[in-house]
């Protein structure tokens, strides 16, 4: 029993150190979001899903991203948001988000990332918007 417990747990050990090795591919021109299908034309604004094979799955914005998993709740993975200012990948949960039109046409809206709050709450007051975080991007993908 003693054995089981302890593979049981070097199991989890190898699956956290796994997760944390994961890394995000580089979006690369003529990509195409996975959820709307339509091209990624701002790669400052792109997101990524990496599933436990290290399938990266890629998305125009964060808020496409917040949609997907919305209507997917058992996908399970690392998420990935681009941090606006730098181009750097981030994780999601670091940042703060600013709501931007990206269509003016249409209305559209969605995100854009920030790591740093004073970057965020920059682009905000341009943008006459509030600075939110995850949790809130991803209720509000809930209730659109």
């Amino acid at each position: 029993m003693k054995k089981l417990a302890a593979a049981g747990i070097a199991m989890g050990v190898l699956l956290v150190l796994s997760y944390g090795s994961v890394r995000p591919v580089a979006i690369q021109a003529g990509d195409q979001c996975f959820r709307c299908r339509r091209p990624i034309a701002d790669r400052a604004m792109a997101s990524e899903l990496m599933d436990g094979n290290r399938l990266a799955s890629k998305f125009r914005a964060p808020g496409c991203l917040a949609k997907y998993l919305a209507d997917h709740p058992d996908e399970t993975g690392v998420t990935f948001v681009t941090d606006f200012a730098t181009g750097k990948w981030i994780r999601p949960e670091q940042a703060h988000f600013v709501r931007v039109v990206v269509n003016r046409d249409t209305g559209e809206s969605d995100y854009r990332a920030f790591i740093n709050p004073a970057d965020a709450a920059a682009a905000a007051l341009e943008l006459h918007a509030t600075p939110v975080d995850w949790k809130t991007v991803r209720a509000n993908a809930w209730t659109s």
